[in-house]
């Protein structure tokens, strides 16, 4: 029987503190649930396995379990013991252990949560990115070709993690106690580029070589957002429900866009997603500016999975449900391995 085992990172839940109120914000391994219902609903065998936070001195107890037969793993982890600077590896771990498994590879995804590398390696390609730089410390003056409003954020976070409202920043003293903030409260530089005004776009790209293609895209709607609040889907707007800048932030799949800026937004999405070695299911993120540029923004390799993210959405689109685009994924990840018996489900 084919087996898949679902693996992910139980960290517990995050806290976040909102309206003088602590509350909980869902983990990961709600979306590990949805994926075992999926691949069960195909026929799968399947297997849970978290990985703990009190594992840490027992690591070889989690991987010898991953690792003892010929499964597919589906990888969900984020990150380990609380640092998603551990996401790429877990990956590497698998690597060095013979695993196969979906999603991206250990270099791509620590390339990738480094978002200053990002761009570089996007630049040298010719894909349309912000300007930028990163700052270890408050500057004195600002970067020659850099010009505001500027957007300041964690070099290394994802999840749009120490993005919020206060983050876009139009003067030179706003900017060195922004690039402060970050650097003080998150230990690392901070990463500053060009705020690109204009519509929000993701693109949702799945499989490999010839099976590659570029979902419809998705657009992020700010709706009635508050007078003076920056139009950016910050931390609270993506995560916290009872926000409402949660509300207010609307995503809309497939976008009302003309074929022409489809055709554009997918074939950037295609550029970016090669040229960070994307494997099996990624998400790109972009900004059509005021200028009618698009600029590339992020490369989200093994992005959110869950029912209700942006990829299922888009998978959605093309007549793929939340069960096909899990087993297309899995699918992606044996056909790269040589493995039969795990034929991926074709969008239509």
């Amino acid at each position: 029987m084919r087996k898949v085992k679902v693996i992910f990172n139980d960290d517990g839940s995050d806290k976040y503190l909102f309206d003088g109120k602590e509350i909980k914000l869902e983990n990961v391994s709600g979306t590990a649930e949805e994926v075992v219902a999926a691949l069960s609903s195909g026929g799968f065998s399947t297997e849970c396995i978290p990985l703990k936070s009190s594992q840490r001195g027992k690591i070889d107890e989690f991987i010898n379990r991953v690792a003892s037969d010929d499964a597919i793993v589906f990888n969900l982890c984020e990150g380990a013991f609380g640092k998603s600077s551990f996401e790429m590896h877990i990956a590497a771990l698998l690597d060095l252990y013979g695993v196969k498994y979906t999603g991206s590879g250990p270099l791509t995804l620590g390339l990738s949560l480094d978002k200053g590398l990002t761009k570089d390696i996007l630049h040298s390609r010719d894909i349309p990115t912000p300007g930028y730089c990163v700052m270890n410390e408050p500057p004195s003056r600002l970067k020659r070709g850099l010009k505001f409003p500027l957007i300041v954020k964690p070099l290394k976070e994802d999840a749009s993690l120490g993005i919020d409202s206060g983050a876009v920043v139009n003067t030179m003293k706003d900017l060195k106690k922004r690039v402060e903030y970050i650097i003080t409260k998150f230990i690392q530089p901070a990463i500053v580029e060009e705020y690109v005004e204009g519509r929000e776009f993701n693109i949702a790209v799945i499989g490999n070589n010839g099976s590659l293609r570029a979902l419809p895209p998705s657009e992020i709607e700010f709706i009635d957002f508050p007078e003076g609040i920056p139009k950016i889907c910050c931390y609270e707007a993506k995560w916290v429900t009872q926000s409402p800048l949660y509300k207010k932030t609307v995503p809309s799949c497939p976008a009302n866009v003309p074929e022409s800026l489809k055709d554009e937004l997918q074939a950037v999405a295609l550029k970016a997603y090669g040229a960070m070695g994307c494997r099996d299911y990624a998400r790109v993120d972009m900004r059509l500016g005021e200028d009618g540029n698009l600029k590339v923004l992020e490369v989200n390799p093994n992005p959110d999975i869950s029912s209700d993210a942006g990829l299922a959405r888009a998978a959605s689109a093309v007549g793929l449900d939340y069960a096909g685009l899990i087993h297309n994924i899995v699918g992606s990840a044996a056909t790269r391995y040589g493995v039969a018996g795990f034929t991926a489900k074709e969008a239509g």
